[in-house]
C-alpha cells in the first residue's frame, strides 16, 4: 500500500467524522472516490427479496436522478445481480467480477441499462451487519481506474461512510482501547510502508503464521475491517507514524 494512499484515507476519513450532516458526509464520500472515476453511488440496505419498499434502507443516493427513476420503475431491485451477490458474499468486487450464472437475461438488462445512464463499470462493498442484514455501498463511473491497491483503501472509506450515516461507529479513543504492542506498531508500519506480508516476515526474520497472528490481533484491538482501515486507525490513535 502506497504511503499516498494511506494518508488521503486518513485525510477522508478524518474530514467525514468532522462532517456536521449526512449530505457533508456524503460531499466528501463522493470527493474520495472521484479520483477513482467512482462518480455515482447508493449506500443501502438489502431487505428481504421481493419487498416493494426497499428504497426505506437507502441512506445514501448519489445516483443519477433519470437512473434511480428507471430503476424503481422498472423493479430492478429485485433481478439486480449486485443486490444477489452482496447478500451472499462479504467481499468486494468490481461489477465485470459478478459470475456469469448471476447474469440470466432479466439481470443482464440490470448492468445494460445502468451503462445507459453512465454507469458501465462499478464496485460493490457488501457490509453484513449482525443482527441487522445485508447493506452495500455501490459506486460506478463510465470509466473507471481502480488499481487492486486501491480497493482496500475503497473498502475502507465506504465502510466508515455508512456506520457514519448508519450511526453505528466505532468506540471512540475515550473507551481507553487496548494499545497495540511495540512489535505490533512496528508490523503496522511496515504495512503501511507497502510491504506485505511475507516482506514483513522476511524483515522481521519471522514466519508468515506470525505475521497473520499479529495481524488478526491488531484488527482485533483497533477494530478494523483490514489493514489500511488499522492503519488509518493507528495514525489517530498516534500509535504510529509514516
Amino acid at each position: 500500500m502506497e504511503k499516498e494512499v494511506v494518508l488521503d484515507l486518513f485525510a477522508a476519513i478524518v474530514r467525514i467524522e468532522a462532517a456536521r450532516s449526512a449530505d457533508a458526509i456524503l460531499q466528501e464520500f463522493r470527493s474520495a472516490l472521484a479520483r477513482y472515476g467512482l462518480r455515482s453511488f447508493l449506500i443501502t440496505g438489502l431487505p428481504v427479496p421481493h419487498d416493494a419498499d426497499w428504497q426505506r434502507e437507502i441512506l445514501g443516493d448519489g445516483w443519477p436522478p433519470e437512473w434511480y427513476r428507471r430503476y424503481v420503475l422498472q423493479d430492478h431491485f429485485l433481478h439486480d445481480p449486485c443486490v444477489a451477490q452482496c447478500r451472499h458474499s462479504p467481499e468486494p468486487f468490481l461489477w465485470r467480477e459478478l459470475p456469469a450464472a448471476k447474469l440470466v437475461a432479466r439481470a443482464q438488462l440490470v448492468m445494460d441499462e445502468a451503462a445507459e445512464f453512465g454507469m458501465k463499470e462499478g464496485i460493490c462493498v457488501p457490509i453484513h451487519v449482525p443482527l441487522a442484514g445485508p447493506s452495500v455501498v455501490t459506486a460506478a463511473g463510465d470509466r473507471i481506474e481502480v488499481p487492486p491497491s486501491a480497493m482496500p483503501f475503497i473498502e475502507t472509506l465506504c465502510v466508515h461512510t455508512f456506520r457514519s450515516l448508519a450511526g453505528r461507529g466505532t468506540p471512540s479513543d475515550s473507551d481507553e482501547p487496548t494499545p497495540l504492542t511495540a512489535r505490533e506498531r512496528e508490523l503496522l508500519e511496515w504495512s503501511a510502508q507497502g510491504k506485505n506480508t511475507d516482506d514483513i516476515a522476511c524483515i522481521l526474520g519471522v514466519t508468515r503464521n506470525t505475521v497473520e497472528s499479529h495481524q488478526r490481533n491488531i484488527r482485533g484491538k483497533l477494530d478494523a475491517i483490514n489493514v489500511a482501515h488499522a492503519i488509518v486507525k493507528a495514525l489517530r490513535r498516534q500509535e504510529i507514524q509514516i
